[in-house]
């Protein structure tokens, strides 16, 4: 949002700041959840398949999709889109403070480990930006920061001579610092493999599972409240991802909704705790 929108900073605020913020945090221990198929979109599935695509470029198993924390990062891309804010912490409506471990926790993910990545703005397709990209473009937008192949490939064969020679095989070869330039190259909108933070936690070895939570708000009215500041723009699309290691269960077949009426846009934050955690008595 720098000119339509498309890589637009505020105060702190940055679509794809290079850091990733570490917490310890304690949860009371829950058992699981009765599980139900959850209702997967088209952009969330194919966000999983390329992060299992990064993964497999650097000999990591795949994560799985898990119903659990699909709910939980739905839940918290649902509520900065309701309250309007966007931020790792919940910042406004009636679950006001909580966090990424509480999240996942209370949607019945027994966690020894977890990672948070959040964006909002990606996916809009151009020049408006104001109508809905294909899933796979919306995928590509926030994984990569871009729709198009060409001008993401264009830079990676001219400065380190790492063509590839589709969406495919983009990744094959590169590096954090590869990835760090293509990150400087488009003024901080790399989408979340661009950034460090968000690509640590992504190729973090240890997780197990991934939940995807993608909301698109027609209405979305600003300011968007920040961690510090405001952000004075619609941001109409909200991502979050939540990994975790620690309660896998058997991954459940996908129920896929059209995704013709969804759309996305650009934003993006990253924590990770890994550990276990402390058990709390009741």
């Amino acid at each position: 949002m720098s000119s339509h929108d498309k890589n637009k900073q505020n105060n702190r605020f940055s679509f794809l700041p290079k850091f990733s913020l570490g917490l310890v945090l304690s949860a009371t221990l829950m058992a699981p959840m009765g599980l139900q198929a959850a209702v997967w979109l088209p952009e969330e599935l194919a966000v999983v398949d390329l992060v299992n695509l990064q993964r497999s470029f650097h000999n990591l198993d795949s994560v799985q999709r898990d119903d659990r924390l699909h709910d939980s990062a739905l839940a918290h891309s649902q509520s900065m889109a309701d309250y309007n804010f966007f931020s790792h912490t919940t910042l406004a409506g009636p679950d006001s403070g909580s966090t990424p471990a509480d999240r996942i926790s209370d949607g019945g993910y027994d966690y020894n480990g977890w990672g948070e990545n959040i964006a909002a703005g990606q996916g809009r397709a151009a020049p408006l930006y104001n109508t809905s990209s294909t899933a796979i473009d919306a995928a590509r937008d926030v994984m990569y920061g871009t729709e198009d192949f060409n001008e993401i490939n264009d830079f990676f064969t001219s400065q380190f001579d790492l063509g590839a020679s589709g969406w495919d095989t983009l990744g094959v070869g590169l590096d954090g610092s590869h990835w760090d330039a293509w990150y400087d190259e488009t003024g901080g909108s790399g989408g979340w493999m661009g950034s460090a933070g968000h690509r640590n936690t992504i190729l973090n070895g240890v997780f197990d599972d991934l939940g995807v939570g993608y909301v698109w708000d027609g209405a979305d009215i600003p300011p968007i409240q920040l961690d510090s500041g405001t952000f004075l723009d619609p941001l109409y699309t909200y991502w979050t991802q939540h990994f975790a290691f620690g309660d896998s269960v058997e991954e459940p077949a996908p129920v896929p909704l059209p995704g013709a009426f969804w759309l996305l846009g650009s934003g993006l934050l990253g924590m990770v705790w890994v550990g276990r955690r402390r058990e709390e008595s009741v």
